[in-house]
């Protein structure tokens, strides 16, 4: 880039020091006719006027460039920390801004370095404890167990982010929380299991982070394992939760609560075609609450075409069992209260879910949303292809379990983390912002009124 400024540079400069040298020494005489001087001065300003087009054509390919380098590092908090393959550049001298990309991606890897050293002294110090220990957090999920308690409780039941529910008793384990975190002590406890055996614990009330720690004693009336030595496995992101902030229109984009949310159909026709899966993951700005996801089948209660199982997998046999899709709206309103939700050409799945509350006599409203297809055509005008692969190649977002309801949501994630410098370059930096300009009227927008994706207007066949 450095180098191509300079030669461009020198065209100019070149360029138009030979289109001003015949005028200054006044070898330019156009009442003679236009001479070889004149022809000179004319191509010197020509070639002066083309190197200064190159010139700011490089610059703003540069910083758009370097927009989305900024949009691909909020967006690594998506990834686990590490940026997308496109700015790993495969052969050939890089330039400046891959350069400075490898040096991101270099801090980005040595803090997970930093960060796995820390967790293996951390593994080694609790892994030399004799008892079995469990860390959970307030709503159950676990967040650190030791080699001794996964023996003690089953493997094929503790895992990192299962529910402890699942193994005992729920109104057992939340009376012991509540008296220890009244006592602001430890207090020990005989929990009775799910299945019917019962364990001796102690139970410690955490402040920082927000939690449980619990013991399984020796003297526990069920069985305890010979001694057994193992890593310690643990995921403390578990505790993170979401600030609780209200939606206002000038809520900062980067600070809104929200939710990205995609649905698997039957079909594209929104006013008879049923949902079969459907997925959402919270946010708050570009960061993302993996622990906070929802992912369901769900009954459509009609057969899902060949056509549609060819894209998104979904069988008739895979969701024989699956809720209705009553029981899944309500879930999901819960899930998408005081959130925004976020999806691509998200107005097709708001306008399936709202034919699916009418038709099943569910009360549902839609919540404010924000639609990335119609936000990046505001980025990219004149960018015709709007389908969520080619928005995150240009937005550097990576696209995994495309057509599944959860990698759908996750790709989008990551494109909405990537636009939000994109957008601030432009002035949008609020709620208000995005929902201004996704009203204005465009050739995506009229597609999706005519495909009755909006309320008030007739649900028809439409291409997402």
């Amino acid at each position: 880039m450095r180098k191509a400024l300079f030669v461009t540079l020198l065209v100019v400069a070149g360029g138009f020091l030979v289109a001003l040298f015949p005028a200054l020494f006044g070898l330019v005489d156009l009442e003679q006719g236009i001479d070889g001087w004149a022809l000179a001065s004319l191509a010197g300003l020509a070639a002066g006027i083309a190197g200064l087009w190159v010139m700011l054509t490089l610059l703003d390919g540069h910083f758009d460039q370097l927009v989305r380098l900024h949009g691909a590092v909020l967006g690594a908090g998506v990834r686990g920390g590490t940026l997308p393959d496109s700015w790993n550049q495969g052969g050939g001298k890089p330039d400046e801004l891959h350069r400075l990309a490898g040096a991101i991606a270099a801090v980005l890897a040595r803090d997970r370095a930093d960060d796995r050293r820390v967790d293996a002294r951390l593994s080694a110090i609790l892994g030399a404890i004799g008892e079995p220990i469990l860390v959970v957090t307030q709503t159950g999920l676990v967040s650190l167990t030791n080699a001794r308690a996964t023996a003690l409780l089953g493997q094929d039941r503790l895992r990192l982010g299962g529910s402890l529910f699942a193994i005992l008793d729920r109104e057992a384990l939340i009376e012991a929380s509540a008296a220890a975190h009244a006592a602001g002590a430890p207090v020990e406890r005989i929990l009775p299991g799910v299945s019917g055996d019962t364990y001796a614990t102690r139970i410690a009330p955490l402040a920082e982070p927000d939690g449980l720690l619990l013991v399984f004693l020796s003297d526990a009336p069920g069985p305890m394992p010979s001694p057994v030595s193992g890593p310690v496995e643990h995921d403390m992101g578990l505790h993170d939760m979401p600030p609780t902030i209200p939606i206002a229109p000038d809520l900062p984009l980067t600070g809104l609560p929200a939710v990205s949310l995609d649905c698997e159909t039957t079909g594209l026709d929104v006013a008879i075609d049923r949902v079969v899966s459907a997925a959402g993951i919270v946010m708050h700005g570009p960061r993302l609450y993996r622990h906070l996801a929802y992912d369901r089948l769900v009954n459509p209660g009609a057969p899902i075409p060949p056509s549609s199982t060819a894209i998104h997998g979904i069988t008739d046999a895979m969701v024989a069992d699956a809720p209705p899709v009553s029981q899944v709206l309500a879930e999901l309103a819960e899930l998408v209260r005081g959130r925004v939700i976020i999806g691509h050409n998200i107005a097709f799945d708001l306008a399936v879910l709202r034919n699916e509350a009418a038709r099943h006599g569910v009360a549902w409203i839609d919540p404010p949303a924000l639609c990335t297809a119609l936000l990046f055509s505001f980025l990219y005008p004149r960018h015709r292809d709007l389908n969520m692969e080619a928005v995150a190649a240009m937005c550097g977002a990576e696209i995994e379990g495309r057509h599944t309801a959860f990698g759908d949501c996750l790709v989008t994630a990551e494109i909405f983390a990537g636009m939000l410098p994109l957008l601030a370059e432009r002035g949008v930096t609020t709620l208000a912002d995005a929902e201004r300009i996704m009203a204005q009227p465009s050739i995506m927008r009229a597609r999706q009124h005519e495909a009755g994706w909006h309320a008030g207007t007739d649900g028809k066949a439409g291409e997402r």
